[in-house]
């Protein structure tokens, strides 16, 4: 029997939505479900394996583990001990997954078997002087996650709202990726702001595609559809989605989804996509992480009969606004209005990008309170509760939020926020490179935004030389699929590199 007491935050939510969802609500993968109700089962029992190893309130767990039914069991088993759950990418390298879990100082990591070696790495990097134990999912020993979950539940600690749950690592607004915390009390708000906005039911399907370090891969499933008591069916493939994409809509028809979240670029490889499965289950399909183009619109409408409705949010802020406006077609470019008790308003700025145009600030009870560790660049991204989040944007009569542009750096790919001068100074080790400038391009008009290296040489190197030097150090997103040499880089008359310039010329 499961002992809980009523100060627990996210667990307790999650007993109370097992005691009144239907016994046909849970979560599925590859053919196999787990109710609600066995669900927390066995997140009882692991939160109580991972006790006994010494992991309790205020512990960072990093973890590798791809989105599915074994991320929501040890995400939310850590929410129950009061430990804070830190996914990172699968594909991230070695030295971005040991900087991560430096930076928020981790005390264990929890890694799939496949992955368990890199786990181990980073736990010795990170770790200094500290031994960090390593979890492995799908091993065996004292330290699989098998082993943990065979302990009996435990009484479990006493949290608030203020008990910080999850850490994300964002580029935000503002350059290098940074740690942002997240507390119960926000990831429930979200939870329950993100349900209602999408009007999620028991009856509801929600299908889950998306890594689970992004906050719309993780939350979908953990939080948003669990929060309306729906099931949630998980979706993994190591091919290219433009290779999966087939078997993927197959799924889709097969499991009868009524909700689904992706990035446009993913839409747009969806559309192409031969054959002629139909959605009909389909009530719901929106976008986030990137603009979508009207030509992504189209063709999806046109292929499924299904608009793409966008959505707007942040690593920061989570989910802010939906777009459920009557006439989509005359609407598909906004983001649409603040989503319960969401606020947003606008900075004026001369952009040159129209009147009424400036930076979107965003304030809700899901908005952390500010990046670990990083009091200066507190200091400039949040101003008395709002952040500021980079974002040029403009409001109409009704309040729906059109973004226009990016006031920051920042450089979006396939969903993918890049850092440019992360990218730069991971260039600039290699000793054939004295200069180097990345930018954002388009190949052709309605194509992907690809990174562009503009680089000035110290000694002689081959582009594929640093395509290979940079996989090393970077994930594969982060690295440039086009590099230029050139003799000396663009410069104002103080010294700054003038970005716009090459932007253009690229």
């Amino acid at each position: 029997m499961i002992r809980t007491n009523r100060c627990k935050m996210i667990y307790d939510n999650l007993l109370s939505i097992a005691a009144r969802a239907p016994r046909t609500s849970g979560l599925r993968q590859d053919g196999r479900f787990q109710s609600y109700g066995q669900l927390v089962e066995r997140i009882a029992r692991l939160a109580a394996g991972l006790s006994a190893h010494g992991i309790g309130v205020g512990d960072p767990v990093a973890i590798l583990l791809p989105n599915s039914p074994e991320l929501f069991v040890v995400v939310h088993a850590l929410f129950a001990i009061g430990a804070i759950a830190m996914p990172l990418g699968l594909t991230a390298t070695r030295s971005e997954c040991s900087s991560a879990a430096r930076k928020a100082g981790a005390a264990a990591l929890i890694a799939s078997a496949d992955l368990a070696e890199l786990g181990r790495q980073v736990a010795e990097d990170a770790g200094g002087t500290r031994h960090l134990p390593v979890f492995v999912a799908g091993g065996a020993g004292d330290f699989s996650l098998g082993a943990l979950e065979r302990a009996a539940p435990i009484r479990l600690p006493r949290l608030d709202g203020r008990t910080p749950g999850l850490y994300l690592l964002s580029s935000g607004s503002t350059g290098l990726p940074k740690v942002v915390p997240h507390t119960h009390a926000q990831l429930l708000a979200d939870g329950r702001r993100t349900g209602a906005a999408w009007r999620l039911t028991p009856d509801d399907v929600v299908f889950d595609m998306l890594p689970g370090n992004f906050a719309m891969g993780l939350l979908l499933g953990a939080m948003d559809a669990a929060e309306a008591g729906a099931t949630t069916v998980y979706w993994s493939d190591p091919r290219p989605l433009v290779l999966a994409r087939r078997d993927l809509l197959a799924a889709l028809a097969a499991e009868k989804i009524t909700v689904m979240g992706a990035v446009p670029a993913m839409y747009e490889t969806l559309a192409g996509a031969p054959g002629e499965i139909r959605l009909p289950a389909m009530r719901l399909v929106f976008s986030g992480g990137a603009g979508l183009r009207r030509s992504t619109y189209d063709r999806f409408r046109e292929r499924f009969g299904i608009p793409i409705r966008q959505d707007y949010g942040s690593t920061e802020a989570i989910m802010v606004s939906h777009n459920d406006a009557g006439d989509i077609d005359r609407l598909w470019a906004s983001v649409g209005r603040p989503a319960g008790d969401a606020l947003v308003r606008i900075t004026p700025a001369d952009t040159g990008l129209g009147p009424g145009v400036g930076e979107l600030m965003v304030k809700s009870s899901s908005l952390t309170s500010g990046y670990l560790g990083e009091d200066e660049v507190n200091a400039s991204s949040f101003r008395d509760g709002w952040l500021m989040t980079g974002d040029l944007a403009r409001l109409d009569d009704d309040g729906h939020i059109f973004i226009v542009g990016r006031s920051k750096l920042l450089i979006e790919v396939s969903g993918f926020k890049i850092d440019p001068i992360e990218v730069e100074e991971a260039l600039q080790l290699h000793p054939g490179v004295a200069e180097a400038v990345v930018v954002g391009v388009r190949v052709a008009r309605h194509a992907e935004p690809r990174l562009k290296a503009f680089v000035v040489r110290k000694n002689e190197v081959s582009p594929e030389q640093l395509i290979r030097f940079l996989r090393q150090r970077l994930s594969v997103h982060k690295v440039p699929t086009l590099i230029e040499f050139c003799d000396a880089l663009p410069k104002s008359s103080a010294g700054k590199v003038l970005r716009s310039r090459l932007s253009e010329q690229a």
